[in-house]
């Protein structure tokens, strides 16, 4: 790797950056101790974008998104800027299938790339080492599906991972009392990428009264333990343990053993959910405006040529796409693509899998199934015209089922979904073949508000089985209660009011082969919000229907308001109360409850004080409780008075985060990863994405995004004048579920400006760099035309190093006890005499 001396990298910064093409400097002009400056080629920053060529480590950016960071080697391109010249297989997987002969160079140059791959771009930007490829979408291969190239992932340190909730309760009543705590955690334990992760559990219950003496129950439980490896090539998790299958079309189940499947969260955010593409021609470089219900959804530059545009989200199932195409000369053309979309949609060219091996896991199943191995698979994939292919598959010793699927964009007439399914079970000894079909319907009208979210019909002939009915039914023939589902309706409608609010319908219904029992389900309600003040009806029936045992009914309506306090007492009310009332009737049982709920000035604690009554006797409450969110842990503590009995309770719960000779606790979960900022034990040092560092000099950060660069930015506003942070914003690219330390270089100690001279009475020279001796940490400045340099974090003595041209150094040391300053943010001025 080529290096160069420090008065050459500020000729790059300063004449580099305000080169103009087509200008030379003199070399004769620059005096300094480097010598033989007649060898000296400035012309090499003569030109926008020049430079030394040589190895550089820069982030490389593709069509915008982060891909990876990576040492490159840079040569002169024909216009003198520097170009990055890119390893063979650098574009494996980047580019579509019809431009892999790229592949085939060694060393692939700038000038290679833009010859071979059509209205291509790279970019190189020497300030922040950043190398922009622009790839057109319809170029694009397989690896750029992903959030960023697998080998960039940071796995993390060894770690051990909490999430705790501790909560109980005291119930005192007429003749007795009765206390209950219980604690659960989630566990995790990282190692090279391997993740354990297991969920547990402690009841305790005991209740004393005139017949008990309050013998203490407990339980102690573990479950939902598995162990999971990502591996990026495949864009796929490997997962052990107790798991649970995808359930592409019919419905999940839960076992033990092991899977591999496609995740979905490595890749891009524009992919994950199905959104149409977009396809056109662009004559010049262009403007593509996309809208949907006159909202502009995305507004995108792209290059003369074929475009295909799918990197946007939407925010609703369905609503027709206005495209709009701008030219560089102002002329402009449209056209309107109609949009639906069903959640089993996939964006085109993106596939899905899982294969799971084991055993069915389910305490109504019996022994014999538990025993019998099963092998499930599913398959989807998306293409043109809003299609999806799908197809899942079951495999054991007594049952097979196999199933197919298919979604299809209508345009202007929605979106649809059908399935088939074809199952063999061996049940009592007797062969069982039957057939499952299902439906899906989604449309939104824009024009009138109206969104059907998701219409569904699912029917099965007698003899179907799904695999939960199969293995969780006991096997034997006086086992009645056999209800296989015939049919199931559902539907979820929804309608915007406009400034009168929306309306919501959910409806569903379900019958049975071996019994009259029918299942229906109905909720309608209304939400409206006018100037801070919102109100909430709803109206829902549960009902049951067939032998008189099972016959239920219920009826429940239920109303809701709230009003900021401020509207009643005035603007500057500064509690942010908010007052409420609610009722609820369930059937002939009518339950009011008014509250008053806000947070208490300048703290982390909110108050609640509700109180409560009904149509039945003994049935008022009144209730109290204070929660407090804080940076370490959460709690709360309340207190309820019913009638005659009195309960206390209360709950804590945080997370903490122990790692090599390193702990950091919080409040937040850090079961599915974190960043932990190590600040050199210094607390109170805010972090810009949540949370401050505490007294062991640790703060947990959880909105971290896996498989994607993150910045981490600490609040360098707010800290003491006697510290100095270095660099105070880093990136970091996790995997899902690592602990990743990112440390910061904080100095504390005080401001100077050194004034340095060399044993002959003149000034350091211009450029040199001048470091601390014997610090952990990296202080450095250069040298200005006066021989004075500016350094933060300096201790009250030292040494410090100075250095310019080639072997040429001194050395000089300094005590500033005898400079005192009443102001830790004054800067002290120092002079010196460099030996």
């Amino acid at each position: 790797m080529n290096k160069y001396p420090p008065l050459l990298t500020m000729l790059i910064i300063g004449i580099g950056s305000n080169a103009v093409a087509g200008d030379y400097f003199d070399p004769s002009l620059l005096a300094t101790d480097i010598g033989n400056n007649d060898k000296l080629d400035l012309s090499l920053f003569s030109h926008p974008g020049g430079g030394v060529k040589g190895e550089r480590e820069v982030s490389v950016y593709i069509n915008d998104f982060f891909y990876k960071n990576v040492t490159l080697d840079f040569e002169n391109g024909i216009s003198g800027a520097l170009e990055p010249i890119f390893p063979s297989g650098f574009f494996d997987n980047i580019l579509a299938s019809p431009y892999r002969s790229i592949k085939e160079k060694e060393l692939i140059s700038t000038a290679d790339f833009l010859s071979l791959v059509p209205y291509g771009m790279v970019r190189f930007d020497q300030a922040i080492a950043r190398v922009d490829i622009s790839i057109p979408q319809a170029y694009l291969g397989r690896d750029a599906q992903m959030k960023s190239a697998p080998e960039s992932w940071n796995q993390g340190v060894p770690a051990l991972l909490i999430d705790y909730r501790l909560s109980g309760s005291k119930n005192k009543y007429n003749y007795g009392s009765s206390q209950n705590f219980y604690a659960n955690a989630f566990l995790g334990f990282n190692l090279m990428g391997w993740r354990l992760r297991t969920t547990t559990n402690y009841m305790s219950y005991n209740s004393k009264d005139l017949y008990n003496k309050g013998e203490r129950q407990g339980s102690f439980n573990f479950y939902n333990t598995y162990l999971e490896k990502d591996i990026g090539y495949l864009r796929s998790t490997l997962r052990l343990g107790e798991l649970s299958t995808r359930g592409m079309i019919l419905e999940s189940f839960n076992f033990k053993g092991g899977k591999i499947y496609s995740n979905d969260e490595m890749l891009n955010d524009r992919l994950r959910s199905y959104t149409p593409t977009v396809r056109g021609i662009a004559s010049s470089q262009a403007v593509v405006t996309i809208k949907q219900g006159g909202v502009v959804i995305l507004q995108k530059n792209v290059p003369p040529g074929p475009f295909e545009i799918n990197d946007f989200s939407l925010s609703g199932y369905s609503g027709d796409l206005y495209v709009n195409i701008k030219e560089a000369d102002g002329s402009e053309h449209s056209f309107i693509q109609p949009f639906s979309t069903l959640p089993e949609m996939k964006r085109e060219g993106v596939s899905g899998y899982e294969i799971s091996l084991g055993h069915y896991n389910n305490s109504g199943a019996t022994q014999y199934y538990n025993e019998s191995p099963f092998l499930y698979a599913s398959w989807s994939r998306g293409y043109r015209n809003g299609m999806t292919l799908y197809s899942e598959t079951i495999q054991s010793r007594k049952y097979q089922l196999l199933g197919v699927g298919s979604t299809l964009s209508l345009g202007d007439f929605g979106a649809v979904s059908g399935d088939a399914s074809l199952s063999r079970a061996n049940k009592y000894d007797k062969i069982h073949s039957g057939q499952s079909y299902g439906l899906k319907y989604s449309k939104n009208k824009v024009d009138t508000g109206t969104t059907v979210t998701l219409a569904t019909y699912r029917y099965s002939t007698k003899d179907f089985y799904s695999f939960n009915d199969f293995v969780s039914k006991n096997d034997s023939v006086q086992y009645v209660w056999d209800n296989r589902l015939k049919n199931r309706i559902t539907l979820s409608l929804n309608q915007s009011l406009d400034d009168y609010g929306s309306l919501s319908l959910i409806a569903s219904q379900q019958n049975y082969w071996t019994s009259d029992y029918v299942s229906r389900s109905f909720s309608l309600s209304h939400s409206f919000g006018w100037n801070d003040i919102f109100f909430s009806t709803s109206f829902s029936l549960d009902q049951k229907e067939g032998d008189n045992a099972l016959r239920n009914n219920n009826k429940v309506f239920g109303f809701y308001s709230s009003i900021p306090l401020s509207k009643l007492i005035g603007k500057n009310e500064s509690t942010y109360s908010t007052l409420s009332y609610n009722v609820t009737k369930i059937n002939n049982q009518v339950r009011n409850t008014a509250t008053l709920a806000g947070k208490v000035p300048g703290s982390m604690a909110q108050y609640r004080f509700s109180s409560g009554w009904a149509n039945t006797e003994q049935s008022s409450n009144k209730a109290l409780s204070v929660n407090w969110d804080g940076d370490l842990l959460d709690g709360s503590l309340g207190y309820t008075s019913s009638g005659k009995n009195r309960i206390t309770d209360y709950s804590l719960s945080g997370s903490a985060i122990l790692y090599p000779w390193r702990l950091a606790i919080g409040s937040d979960s850090v079961i599915n990863g974190a960043a932990v900022v190590e600040t050199e034990f210094i607390s109170g040092i805010k972090v810009r994405q949540g949370g401050e560092t505490s007294l062991l000099g640790t703060a947990i950060v959880t909105s971290m995004q896996p498989y994607t660069e993150n910045r981490i930015d600490l609040d360098t506003q707010n800290i003491p004048d006697d510290l100095f942070i270095s660099n105070a914003s880093k990136k970091i690219v996790p995997e899902k579920g690592a602990v990743v330390p990112v440390k910061y270089n904080l100095f504390k100690g005080k401001q100077i400006v050194f004034s340095l001279k060399r044993y002959d009475g003149t000034p350091l020279p211009f450029g040199s760099v001048v470091s601390l001796v014997g610090s952990d940490s990296e202080i450095t400045g250069i040298i200005d035309d006066a021989g004075r340099v500016y350094l933060a974090g300096i201790p009250s003595k030292g040494i410090l190093h100075g250095a310019w041209g080639y072997n040429k150094s001194c050395e000089v040391s300094f005590n500033l006890n005898g400079k005192p300053s009443n102001n830790s943010n004054e800067i002290i001025e120092y002079e010196g005499v460099c030996k």
